[in-house]
């Protein structure tokens, strides 16, 4: 079998991906406890499929007792029956939704699936389970939402798992050659099947029993030398694979995505596509359907706000993917739900938020959103919690900060533009002039400034401290009067917890400072104006209280984190709160940094905010960016003197 013959992979879930104890033990048990009253409460709604159960019983008229014994029978005899595979998937589908169940998933297994899905290697499951049951195992696992590194799912509607004849209609419907597609499965009959409809095949044999007598190839776990290497993406392939799409474009490549066009509803023909992207990097598209809608973010092999002269690598897409991913897993409702992702086109397929508006731009309209501050410091807290140590065993703390080590082309963006750039006449600064010419000359003079803010460059590029978004700005949030989602990950990397507190904290005394220039009449926006510094307070209350409990709550995990473990607690008490309070500390006084950073090259570097650019005289607009940079010297300079946020606030009302 050679490397390089392998395109795609095919999955087989019990014994192979997942154990069979969870099945057997939690899976099987839950539907047999619950199928009666299911069967029971549901009936109208699922006549088609106890019609399909009598008929396959022997198209007697059965009552619901009946057809419940009848179920039970099934289920004792592990008949692989789709009316009662179906069945079982809707019972579970209660079970997951509630949290009562969750599945597992082998670590072996993640790590391969992520490093295939990740080198644009297209994966699908095929298990006797239905395709319902699949999605529902795969989207509630203890490593979080797998399902995005899915191409496609088939089960027994398409035949047999010991039928040769279902592996050449996966290949068609796949449409790649049986002879490009591996098949992993843990039963040799299916592997027998896959083997004579000429796929590749292999034999997962995950327990330590003697080897079985089979002339297949056998492997223990994912990371078996047996299984044979899947070849990396190189960057020429990647180039040669990608295209940018166009709204003429996108329809067709998604009309190959079977979940997604399902999504959608009807055909290619009757959707609509209209490019809305006006951020600085990327390209986006709304996909509209009779059923649904989608977004399409595709990353361009260059900074769209400058052009092609600034290149840029196609792989932070993959980032960005990896972000969502892990974010989904510790603040699932406060992301948007992931469809598709593919690599080699740079390109995620996502939930589109219709009912949503950007932060930002409901904040200069002086809109209230009075969950924005809790959303959001809930958020913060729980994504920095448990990606960091406090949660992560070093092992694992170490491969998450691995995974993000290459996005370094976005990281530098970050070092430049906030650190560097604004502290000297940088060919793309730009800044409200002549207005603030003599201010941007100042702060370039300012050596006790440029000190502070290249401490917090060194403190962004030594402290890998939690996966942090590394763009979070009111801009990349998306809001309802009750809904708060955060988007645009993809400068995502390991770095210090208070750089997206303070980026965000910046973010909204920027929105504060900003609102005399979106006045229609004097201090009409006063009240407004409160009501921000309410959601910022929130904001950081929010997080000081979720960040805390989580770390009690957790801190007798039996897995444990890497630091501040709980056997130190034992003869030292006190250890576990002045621990807590030393860390929020730590995090408290880098935000200050990050956020002075922030405020400044928005308003002298390049990338600038719609906050101050919407205010259309340039006398009033620069008055309000003076003030800001007034406040943000502040941050950077006299850290030591904001001990709470109320001490920012009452700076902030000083300089308003």
């Amino acid at each position: 079998m050679g490397n390089g013959d392998v395109r795609a992979i095919v999955l087989d879930i019990e014994g192979t991906t997942s154990s069979i104890e969870f099945v057997k033990q939690q899976l099987f048990p839950f539907a047999r406890r619950h199928m009666p009253a299911y069967v029971r409460d549901h009936a109208a709604e699922i006549r088609h499929i106890l019609d399909e159960v009598c008929r396959i019983g022997g198209n007697a008229p059965l009552s619901p007792a009946q057809i419940i014994q009848l179920l039970m029978r099934w289920m004792d005899e592990d008949r692989k029956v789709t009316p009662l595979k179906a069945l079982q998937g809707l019972v579970w589908r209660q079970g997951f939704e509630s949290g009562e169940l969750r599945a597992h998933v082998y670590d072996d297994a993640v790590g391969a699936l992520r490093r295939w899905h990740a080198n644009g290697l297209p994966l699908y499951v095929y298990s006797s389970g239905s395709v319902a049951s699949q999605q529902l195992l795969f989207s509630h696992t203890h490593h979080g939402d797998l399902t995005p590194l899915f191409s496609g799912h088939f089960d027994t509607t398409i035949g047999s798992k010991l039928d040769a004849a279902s592996y050449r209609a996966i290949a068609a419907s796949i449409a790649l050659p049986a002879g490009a597609i591996l098949f992993l499965s843990d039963h040799p009959g299916e592997i027998v099947a896959a083997a004579a409809a000429g796929m590749q095949a292999i034999l997962v044999q995950r327990d330590a029993a003697p080897p079985l007598a089979t002339s297949a190839v056998v492997i223990r776990t994912f990371d078996d030398p047996a299984l044979p290497g899947i070849p990396q993406r190189t960057a020429a392939s990647a180039s040669a694979a990608y295209s940018a799409l166009t709204p003429d474009t996108v329809p067709e490549y998604l009309a190959g995505r079977h979940e997604i066009a399902a999504r959608l509803g009807a055909t290619a023909a009757h959707w609509r596509t209209r490019e809305v992207g006006d951020g600085n990097l990327n390209q986006v598209f709304i996909v509209q359907g009779p059923s649904g809608s989608v977004v399409v973010k595709q990353a361009l092999p260059y900074v769209r706000l400058v052009g092609e002269s600034w290149p840029l690598p196609l792989s932070r897409s993959h980032f960005e993917y990896l972000a969502l991913f892990e974010q989904a897993r510790w603040a699932k409702p406060f992301v948007p739900a992931l469809y598709h992702s593919d690599t080699q086109m740079a390109l995620i397929v996502m939930e589109h938020l219709a009912a949503h508006i950007v932060l930002r731009k409901g904040l200069v309209r002086g809109i209230r959103y009075p969950e924005v501050g809790k959303h959001l410091g809930t958020f913060l807290a729980r994504t920095l919690y448990f990606s960091s140590d406090l949660h992560l065993s070093a092992e694992d703390k170490k491969g998450g900060v691995a995974q993000f080590l290459g996005n370094t082309a976005m990281c530098r963006i970050s070092e430049d533009l906030i650190f560097d750039e604004p502290y000297f006449a940088a060919p793309m600064n730009r800044h409200t002039s002549p207005q603030l010419d003599g201010i941007a000359a100042a702060l370039r003079r300012d050596v006790a400034l440029k000190l502070a803010v290249q401490e917090m460059k060194w403190c962004f590029q030594n402290c890998c401290e939690s996966l942090i978004h590394g763009d979070l700005h009111t801009g990349s949030v998306m809001v309802t009067d009750l809904d708060t989602r955060v988007i645009d990950p993809e400068f995502a990397f390991y770095g210090p917890m208070g750089f997206d507190v303070g980026a965000i904290i910046g973010n909204m005394h920027m929105a504060y400072l900003s609102q005399p220039g979106h006045e229609k009449t004097p201090g009409d926006r006063q009240a407004y104006q409160a009501h921000l510094l309410l959601q910022t307070e929130s904001l950081w209350d929010t997080f000081q209280y979720t960040f805390s409990q989580l770390w009690r709550d957790h801190v007798a995990d039996a897995r444990g984190g890497g630091i501040y473990q709980p056997r130190l607690n034992v003869d030292a008490p006190d250890l576990l709160q002045r621990a807590i309070e030393r860390r929020l500390t730590a995090i408290w006084n880098q935000a200050l940094g990050f956020a002075g950073s922030k405020i400044i090259r928005r308003i002298l570097g390049l990338a600038h905010v719609e906050d101050f650019e919407a205010i259309t005289n340039p006398d009033l607009r620069a008055r309000c960016e003076a003030n800001a940079l007034q406040l943000a010297r502040d941050l950077l300079v006299q850290r030591s003197g904001f001990t709470d946020m109320k001490t920012v606030i009452d700076a902030a009302v000083r300089y308003a």
